[in-house]
């Protein structure tokens, strides 16, 4: 067996939030809730005075929203808010199912007791939220079952990406189905089990199945939503 990584959560290592963070976290709200609307100029010296800070930690944080494609820099034009793509709902599910597969396969040999425990946590969280019915909560677990493969296999660029597709797709689904019926809570969580059952079998060929088609229910669903509206 290969030596196990250490898993933490990126947030971690540190309690108090630095300068770019708070900077990157306000406005990354803000465009996701949609007070920063698609094509919004942001001007780096008026965002440094907003925030009481210099440009430094401004610029890094634009270039980490940058990364998760909710801001374009352009060189001699300034920083915009990124539209919103509907069209693009099956290219995201199927960067979604290939970056959750190859890092859940890498993963395979690497969780150790402490990541079995943190996943158990997360379907529990999972699973509760189903019972309660609270979609945010949900939400916020499955992004956390997703992306808990990457950090086990050591995987800090797909991790990126993966954070970058995730929160491209969440900005489409407040963006264009705010009101849409979501997918069963409960059949989702009948999938995640069954990933995670596969996982600690250590079977890549079940695992990469089961994901495909977790994230084609998803597509499906919200595909006939997006025809349904035109």
């Amino acid at each position: 067996m290969m030596p196990s990584r250490s898993v933490k959560s990126p947030s971690s290592s540190a309690s108090i939030p630095t300068k770019q963070m708070v900077v990157y976290e306000s406005l990354r709200a803000e465009i996701l809730g949609g007070m920063l609307p698609p094509g919004a100029t942001l001007v780096i010296d008026a965002l440094a005075k907003r925030f009481h800070v210099s440009i430094i930690p401004v610029r890094e944080a634009l270039r980490q929203l940058q990364a998760e494609r909710l801001v374009e820099i352009r060189p001699h034009t300034g920083v915009r808010v990124t539209e919103v793509d509907a069209s693009s709902l099956g290219e995201i599910f199927a960067m979604l199912g290939a970056l959750e597969g190859l890092s859940a396969v890498h993963a395979l040999e690497h969780f150790d007791a402490g990541g079995i425990a943190e996943m158990e946590g997360l379907l529990q969280r999972l699973e509760t939220s189903a019972r309660q019915g609270d979609r945010a909560g949900f939400e916020a677990a499955n992004r956390d079952f997703h992306l808990l493969p990457c950090r086990v296999a050591g995987f800090r660029r797909v991790e990126e990406s993966l954070r970058g597709v995730l929160t491209e797709w969440e900005r489409l689904h407040r963006s264009t189905f705010p009101r849409a019926q979501p997918p069963d809570m409960v059949a989702a969580n009948q999938d995640h089990r069954e990933i995670w059952e596969a996982i600690r079998r250590k079977d890549a060929a079940q695992v990469t199945s089961l994901l495909e088609r977790h994230n084609e229910t998803a597509a499906e669903h919200y595909l006939r939503l997006f025809r349904a509206r035109g």
